[in-house]
Parts: structure tokens; C-alpha cells; sequence
């Protein structure tokens, strides 16, 4: 501006006006720098003599020299001949479907419905963290995407950053934990807390700058409380086990964990539309938080993944010989996820088919879930300390990347997971997404994803017998084991797909933002 303002037909008091509010805006944010610690006084008097020298030298070519850039004939036509370029917000903007600029892909678009844009939160995502919730808010920002659709995910990291990442702009922030200093000694408390703040912030900046009309969040750590108490923008909740849920499972009965259910209570009686992903989801839901959901206010939405290529997919093939069976097991080593039940039934089956091979990947939960306080051991010690004659056929893997999991999910022979309550389990999907047979339980809304005696096999929750009994079995039946594998490998295609989920949830956010617009305007807002 400085440089070319004059030589672009500005006048001089607007150029020196630019210079002016410049000096004003940058030189008391330096020392504000400099106050909170963030810079020292020898980078403070180095950025002021950078800006000043690159001031002074634009300004220098700028009212003597007055280079001028012009275009070439051939593009000043190309220019002439087009329509001006419209400023960046306005009514048409809000309309447009977001391009990646990294291919250049535009999705398409329907010509009756205006694309949304969107605010995904999500406290972790890939390709950091993959857990259950970080996968699905990838699959589902994949999705509205490829329906055209802009997308923004808020997530956590230790500084801020936006990247484009397959479909969306995903705005990492730190959790600057400020607030709410009465609460600094529930730590776990305090920290939800304020990221919920934080992504309220992260909120406000999406709205002002690229138009947001609704945000989704999760129910685990109430992320989107703040946003949803501002009244900002309506909020819908995608239900999953709650921090009460787990509590309750795990025989919690800490006053700090009794709070933070309480603030999910509130998180769920107020929000604009609740995203159950089972119908088990949400009868579980109204019994441990005795909330009545009226019918208008909530969807079953089951969750759905992109298919795996045909060639990657690896079905059971009985023709073959098999040295070794591998029975893989996948999610955090915790009890709700049935992790002991799988220890006791390990040694059962390897009694009665010593060619099985069990693979388990996931990080190790025994400080959060109460269990090394008990037993002073975290989960793969215990088992090694317990079953030591298994330790040559039994590997822990911790916590895996994609491109590992996904290699785990192909090279399997059957997949276990035994947990005592899923709200949906998007585990059972990814196995079955490989046409790899899966082993569950009655709990929770596992029976809606795993068709038992179709697409794997139902068990009873903390029946490690039961449990070992149809590892076994399956094992032994070569033709069922492939039977099971493709038949589920059917259902992703048919039911389980990520692009019906995200069209399911398009839907139902077009509704919710006329809804909460209509409102205002009744309230006068």
C-alpha cells in the first residue's frame, strides 16, 4: 500500500492516514508483546527497526519513484472483459461452495439448497489423535464436503494453526485455561472448561470472518456448552457415552466427575437438536440423565465410513492354509471397552486352537479408568504378570497411526471387541469395512451395527467363557468366518455409508438454522 498507493491514483493524506493508523495499531501491540513476556526487548527493538526500515524504504519508492506494475496487454483485455471481483462477504459468498485450493476439486452442488458452512468441534482429529470421535468428525467434514458444503473443525493443539485438510479448514488452538480460577482444583473441570471457552472464541471469529451458520459438537466434555449458553448460533449435540456413562461403569464417585455431569445434564436439556448415533444411544441417555428429548428435538443418525477399494479388501479365504490364526483386537486398554474379558478368555482360547495369534492396539487407559490404583499395574504388565505362558503369542501395539490400523484391520482373521457399552462402536464398521467377521456384545447400540448371525457374532457383556467359546468356534469354521466378513463388508455399502450420514446431517442442519432464524426474528433479535 505504501509502496503503490500513490502510483495507483491514491491521493497523499489517504497514503499518510494508512501509515498513521499502522504505526497506531502495530507499536502498542509490540508492547504488549513485550509486557505478557511473549518477546524480549531485543526482538521488540529488531521487529521496530524491520517494520520502520521497510516503512521508510516503501515509502521512499512510493512518493519519488512510483514504479508502476502494469499488466500485459493481453490479461489487461482478458480483466476489461470480465465483471469486477466481488468483495469477500457478501450475500452471493455465503452460497458458493468451498474449492480445495490445494486440487482445485469443487463438489457439486444442488441447485435448489444453498451449501451450509459448517463448524465441526472436535477436542482431538486427525491425523494426530484417531480416536472414535476424532475419526468420525473426519468422516463426517469428508462428507458435507463432497456434498458441497464448507466446512470448518475446531480442535486442540498446543498453538494455533489452520490448515485445508480433506474437505475442511481445520483451526487448531491451544487451551489457554484462564478462566474460571475457582475451579483449579478440579483440574479435569477447569480444563473442559475453559477449551469449551476457548472454542466459543474460535466460534465468535468463524462467524465474523467466514459466515458460519451452525456448530456441531460432541457430548463428550460438553465442548460446545459456551457457544450453546452465548446463544450465538444454534447447537446441535452428537450423542456419545457421557462422562457420567463412564463413571457409572467404572464406579466413579468423585465429586469433580459428579460436576462435570451436571454440566452435561445442562449441556443436553438445552441444546437446539440432539444427534443420537443408535436409538440405544439415547434410551441410555434419557435413563442416566432423566431427561425427557421431545420428538422434534432429536434424529437417529447411525454413523457410516467411506468403503475400502476392492482392492484392499482382504476376505477370509478357506481354500488357503493357515499357520496362524490373528485375532485382533482394537481401542483403548480400559474396562469399559471389555479388556479384562479379553485377558481371561485369551489363555481359554489358545487351550483349545495354540495356532491363534492376538493382536491389540490401543493406549493404555489404567490411570484414567481407576485400574492402576488398584492393582499398581497398567494393563500389559498385568496380563504378563497373569498369563506370562500367552506373552509369545499376544502383542500390544499402544496407540497406532491410520495407515497402521487400516494394515491391522486387512491382515486380521477375525476382529474382537468386547466392550461392556459402545454408544455405536465405529471399530465393528472399519473391521467390517475389510470384510473381516466381528465378535461384540448385547451393549449398548452394538446390536444396530453388528447384525448377530449376519455380519459377526453377539456375545453378553463380561463373559469372558462365553467370549472364548465363540472365538473358538469361529476359528474353526473357515466357510462362516468368510460368510461373516463379506456379508458385512455389504452392509458399509448398503447402510453404513459416510456419505448418507453426511447428507442425514445436512438435512437436519438446514432445518435447526431456520428454526433458530425464525426464532430471532420472532424475538425481535
Amino acid at each position: 500500500g505504501l509502496r503503490h498507493g500513490l502510483a495507483s491514483g491514491e491521493v497523499f493524506s489517504k497514503v499518510a492516514t494508512r501509515i498513521a493508523r499502522s504505526s497506531v495499531a502495530h507499536f502498542p501491540w509490540y508492547l504488549g508483546l513485550l509486557r505478557d513476556g511473549e518477546v524480549s526487548l531485543f526482538d521488540l527493538i529488531g521487529l521496530t527497526w524491520h517494520e520502520m526500515a521497510s516503512g521508510c524504504n516503501a515509502a521512499w519508492h512510493g512518493v519519488f519513484l512510483k514504479p508502476r506494475l502494469i499488466a500485459p496487454a493481453e490479461r489487461q483485455k482478458a480483466i476489461d472483459a470480465h465483471e469486477p471481483i466481488l468483495k469477500f462477504q457478501n450475500e452471493m459468498s455465503m452460497q458458493q461452495p468451498s474449492t480445495d485450493p490445494v486440487s482445485g476439486y469443487q463438489p457439486a452442488v444442488s441447485l435448489t439448497d444453498p451449501p451450509l458452512r459448517i463448524c465441526l468441534l472436535s477436542n482431538t482429529y486427525p491425523p494426530e489423535q484417531y480416536g472414535g470421535i476424532a475419526r468420525l468428525t473426519h468422516l463426517m467434514a469428508q462428507g458435507l464436503f463432497e456434498l458441497g458444503h464448507t466446512v470448518h473443525v475446531v480442535t486442540r493443539s498446543d498453538r494455533e494453526v489452520t490448515t485445508f485438510y480433506d474437505g475442511a479448514y481445520v483451526h487448531k488452538i491451544p487451551n489457554t485455561m484462564d478462566r474460571y480460577s475457582h475451579l483449579r482444583n478440579y483440574f479435569n473441570l477447569f480444563a473442559t472448561l475453559n477449551y469449551s471457552h476457548n472454542a466459543y472464541e474460535k466460534v465468535q471469529r468463524l462467524l465474523l470472518n467466514d459466515g458460519i451458520q451452525i456448530v456441531d459438537s460432541p457430548f463428550w466434555q460438553y465442548e460446545g456448552l459456551v457457544t450453546l449458553k452465548s446463544g450465538l448460533l444454534p447447537v446441535v449435540v452428537r450423542l456419545v457415552t457421557g462422562i457420567r456413562q463412564v463413571n457409572e461403569i467404572h464406579g466413579n464417585r468423585v465429586d469433580e466427575f459428579r460436576l462435570m455431569g451436571d454440566l452435561e445434564q445442562a449441556f443436553l436439556e438445552q441444546a437446539n437438536y440432539l444427534l443420537p448415533n443408535t436409538n440405544a444411544t439415547l434410551n441410555a441417555m434419557r435413563k442416566v440423565y432423566d431427561f425427557g428429548a421431545a420428538e422434534n428435538r432429536f434424529s437417529v443418525v447411525p454413523y457410516g465410513i467411506i468403503p475400502a477399494a476392492e482392492d484392499q479388501i482382504r476376505p477370509f479365504d478357506p481354500t488357503a492354509s493357515h499357520e496362524t490364526m490373528t485375532v485382533l483386537f482394537v481401542g483403548r486398554l480400559e474396562k469399559r471397552k471389555g479388556t479384562l474379558d479379553l485377558f481371561e478368555a485369551i489363555p481359554q482360547v489358545l487351550k483349545r486352537f495354540p495356532t491363534a495369534r492376538f493382536v491389540l492396539a490401543g493406549s493404555d487407559n489404567s490411570q484414567n479408568d481407576g485400574f492402576k490404583l488398584q492393582s499398581g499395574m497398567n494393563y500389559p504388565d498385568y496380563f504378563a504378570s497373569r498369563y506370562p505362558e500367552c506373552l509369545p503369542v499376544v502383542q500390544f501395539m499402544g496407540a497406532v497411526s491410520d495407515e497402521t490400523l487400516q494394515k491391522l484391520y486387512q491382515t486380521c482373521d477375525l476382529f474382537v471387541a468386547p466392550s461392556l457399552y459402545e454408544s455405536f462402536g465405529l471399530i465393528y464398521l472399519e473391521a467390517m469395512n475389510f470384510a473381516k467377521p466381528v465378535i461384540g456384545c448385547r451393549a449398548g447400540g452394538i446390536p444396530e451395527v453388528v447384525n448377530h448371525g449376519v455380519s459377526g457374532i453377539l456375545v453378553e457383556p463380561e463373559a469372558p467363557k462365553a467370549l472364548a467359546e465363540t472365538i473358538v468356534s469361529l476359528l474353526q469354521s473357515p466357510a462362516q468366518l468368510r460368510d461373516l466378513g463379506l456379508a458385512g463388508r455389504q452392509q458399509i455399502r448398503d447402510r453404513f455409508n459416510y456419505l448418507y450420514m453426511a447428507r442425514n446431517y445436512a438435512n437436519i442442519y438446514r432445518k435447526v438454522i431456520a428454526e433458530f432464524n425464525a426464532a430471532r426474528q420472532a424475538s425481535g433479535e
